[in-house]
């Protein structure tokens, strides 16, 4: 398996949270922005967000950085969950003209993924659910997501349309809250012919739907539709956006095995948050435990893993998990 690494350009950026609105850095333009990232060793791929970071009067100075400093898009998002408009739901909205707005925006990001090469479109459904009971016709609610993520892939069919599922915020309860769910409606979509949509998992949100992200993953791997994945780390129930493998050590040990067992090719994203942390530095930092991960995997070897895992003892992981950590092997 190739480790290939991304990020998004957000995370070089000012760092705005309602805790520090005015941010930790100064804001910089993109093209400065990509000029950092490409300090930071092995990121070969960066993310957009459509239109607050790349849009149609940047895209051209956009894909002159990037060829400019041997980096590539890697993906897309459109933004459907900062304006004011998106405050009922975007994709799922009830009003019909928000609805428009929204696929037409994610139809925008994808002729931008196209200028840029970009192969994946990430779909954050942060507003696709609801606040309070007895609000929400939730048929209308799923009817209408539905049918504007079939709109939207289908005038995306040559790009992978990625749903990044989370159980809540900024909306008190988001209906794509766990891979399950996700899954369900890619097998709804392939039922009328669309195929070009699946997930992309964030470490941090599936922690927060209480999930085994290398279950998860091996879940999501048996319909084919693990396209993209955000790693970062938690320690309970706030997103924030840690250095990967600072929490749940074991876990991403598990999770890189795994990746590589069902042959996962896309590209590792870093989705972090550094706050008062030098932003290259944290991006580094988290590729070098990344890459640690998988060397200690590779030393103690993909076979002698493979045999623990298929014993089903408890007692011999123990052995496995302190070769693992200390190289202590008596």
């Amino acid at each position: 398996m190739e480790l290939k690494f991304s990020t998004g350009i957000w995370v070089l950026g000012p760092g705005y949270e309602r805790f520090a609105p005015q941010g930790y850095r100064s804001a910089k333009d993109v093209v400065e922005l990509i000029a950092q990232a490409s300090r930071v060793r092995d990121l070969k791929g960066l993310e957009f967000h459509y239109p607050t970071e790349v849009n149609e009067s940047n895209v051209k100075s956009v894909k002159k950085a990037l060829e400019d400093y041997n980096l590539v898009a890697a993906a897309i998002p459109p933004v459907l969950s900062q304006e004011p408009i998106w405050a009922r739901g975007a994709l799922s909205a009830l009003d019909n003209d928000v609805r428009r707005k929204a696929i037409e925006r994610c139809k925008r990001a994808t002729d931008i993924a196209r200028e840029l090469g970009a192969k994946v479109l990430i779909i954050w459904p942060g507003r696709e659910g609801f606040d309070f009971p007895f609000t929400t016709n939730y048929k209308k609610l799923w009817d209408n997501y539905v049918d504007a993520l079939a709109e939207v892939a289908e005038y995306a069919s040559d790009l992978k349309v990625a749903i990044e599922y989370k159980m809540e915020d900024p909306s008190s309860y988001l209906i794509h809250g766990s891979a399950g769910k996700v899954a369900a409606t890619i097998l709804e979509l392939r039922q009328r012919g669309i195929n070009n949509v699946g997930v992309n998992i964030e470490f941090a949100h599936a922690k927060l739907a209480k999930e085994y992200v290398p279950e998860a993953v091996v879940f999501l791997s048996r319909i084919n539709a693990l396209q993209h994945l955000h790693l970062n780390d938690i320690f309970t129930e706030v997103d924030l956006d840690l250095f990967p493998a600072s929490v749940h050590l074991l876990e991403y040990f598990e999770l890189l095995y795994w990746l590589h067992e069902i042959n996962y090719d896309g590209w590792m994203g870093l989705d972090l948050f550094p706050r008062y942390l030098d932003p290259v530095e944290m991006l580094q930092q988290s590729i070098d435990n990344i890459k640690a991960i998988y060397s200690t995997l590779e030393r103690v070897g993909w076979s002698k893993i493979r045999s623990v895992i298929e014993m089903n003892s408890p007692i011999e992981t123990q052995k496995l998990l302190r070769e693992l950590l200390t190289g202590y092997t008596k």
